[in-house]
Parts: C-alpha cells; sequence; structure tokens
C-alpha cells in the first residue's frame, strides 16, 4: 500500500512538470470530427479530445515499465506517451475502467 502511495505523489510530481509536447497535442485536438471513429469496445464510450490518459504502468496490463507521469490524449499519438515514447498496447476506459488492446478503439466507421 505505501510502495502505491508514494507511486501516486511520484506520478503527480512528474505531471505537474511536464510543459511542450503535451501543449502541441492539445492543440491538435480542438475537432470533435478527430474522435468520432474512436469507441471503447467494451461500453462504447466515445473519447472527447479533452479526455486524458497517465502514463502509469501500476495494475495495467502493459509489459511492466517505468512509467513517466506525463499526461496526454492517447488518441492523438495512437497511443505512445509523448513524454517517453513508451508505445502503449492497451488503453483503460475512462468511463467503465476496463481495459482494451489500443488498435480495437478504432472503428471503421461510427456507430449509428
Amino acid at each position: 500500500m505505501e510502495s502505491e502511495s508514494i507511486g501516486t505523489i511520484r506520478w503527480t510530481l512528474k505531471k505537474s512538470f511536464v510543459t511542450g509536447p503535451i501543449a502541441d497535442i492539445e492543440h491538435r485536438l480542438d475537432d470533435e470530427d478527430a474522435f468520432e471513429h474512436i469507441r471503447c469496445p467494451l461500453c462504447g464510450w466515445h473519447p472527447a479530445p479533452s479526455s486524458l490518459w497517465p502514463c502509469y504502468a501500476a495494475g495495467t496490463p502493459e509489459a511492466p515499465f517505468e512509467g513517466c507521469g506525463t499526461t496526454w490524449n492517447t488518441f492523438a499519438t495512437r497511443g505512445r506517451c509523448p513524454g517517453c515514447a513508451h508505445q502503449w498496447r492497451w488503453t483503460t476506459c475512462l468511463r467503465c475502467a476496463g481495459w482494451s488492446l489500443h488498435d480495437e478503439w478504432y472503428e471503421e466507421s461510427p456507430r449509428r
């Protein structure tokens, strides 16, 4: 339990110092249409340009690695962290909290 708290504190501290790449990515995410074909394969939730994921690996199905703490919209980079360049294979849904392979989030055509 203590190591989880330390990890959370470390992630929070790292997150607060990240600048450049995050601002650049957020600037490109103004268009809702860019997210039209992205949905959670488990519950159908549609992320918004403002949805953010942390590069924090504890409790994920990813192979073990040291997350860098960067927070960004994972779909802006197709799952590649702009802070450490880790290519995320898995993405968690911010609504249902389920994990799916990142590539499974991209639909060929929008749901009706």
